[in-house]
């Protein structure tokens, strides 16, 4: 097992390839009929050709889907609710169920509410971060149908980008004045993030690398938008005890 899937897999028992972990947690739960369907019969060094190759795909494709260990191991929950041993593509199901749109707007309809009053409570932050890309004063007021083409689009995007975790709700930051535009507010936002303390937070142990990505990226591209620079700046805040 080479070291980039070691890092996408890792398990406490460091002698033990990932893999090998892999497959005899599903060979525990289903016995032979796991093996049997990919067994070759050809024999090489005490090895099955077949099911040799089916390990290296299987890693392959765990590489190339980014899974964790946490996935993984929600694909061997999944697993036992069912009766055949799963294929590759219904293990990463398991593993990354996919999101039903319909189901996550509704959702974000409901936590955009219950966050005004900080309860929200969300089963995955890509729905989240796609309510925000569609702004919360809409989500809010727009009817399902007018809402739903512009969520579905916005999921598509956060999900095939790296995902954040969902901020702690914070008040509201002054928008903008009318004579000034969105870019320079940004830019401005930018400048108050970069005078703050990063290195402080960082000794104090606050989980705030995902708000250091944000400020890297509104400097590479210039583009991020208002309100993640505001999150950011809020999470430095309170992670160095600085009143926002």
């Amino acid at each position: 097992m080479n070291a980039n899937l070691e890092s996408s897999i890792h398990i406490s028992n460091a002698s033990v390839d990932p893999i090998n972990w892999l497959f005899g947690q599903l060979h525990g739960m289903f016995g032979n009929k796991f093996l049997d369907g990919w067994r070759s019969g050809h024999v090489i060094d005490g090895k099955d050709t077949g099911i040799e190759n089916m390990k290296a795909i299987w890693a392959d494709r765990i590489r190339a889907n980014g899974l964790r260990l946490s996935d993984v191991r929600k694909g061997i929950e999944g697993a036992e609710r069912l009766r055949w041993p799963p294929t590759w593509g219904e293990f990463i199901e398991l593993c990354k169920p996919s999101i039903c749109v319909d189901a996550a707007l509704y959702e974000a309809i409901q936590q955009m509410q219950a966050r005004q009053k900080g309860k929200d409570r969300w089963s995955n932050p890509a729905i989240y971060w796609a309510a925000v890309a569609v702004g919360e004063y809409d989500v809010m007021r727009l009817t399902f149908s007018q809402l739903k083409p512009r969520f579905e689009i916005a999921l598509r995007k956060v999900l095939a980008s790296e995902v954040l975790p969902v901020p702690e709700r914070f008040p509201t930051l002054v928008a903008p004045g009318a004579s000034e535009s969105s870019r320079e507010f940004g830019r401005r936002r930018l400048d108050e993030l970069l005078a703050m303390p990063l290195i402080d937070a960082r000794s104090k142990g606050a989980n705030i690398d995902w708000a250091r990505r944000i400020i890297e990226r509104e400097m590479e591209t210039g583009t991020v938008p208002r309100h993640k620079l505001d999150i950011a700046k809020e999470a430095i805040l309170k992670a160095t005890g600085q009143p926002a």
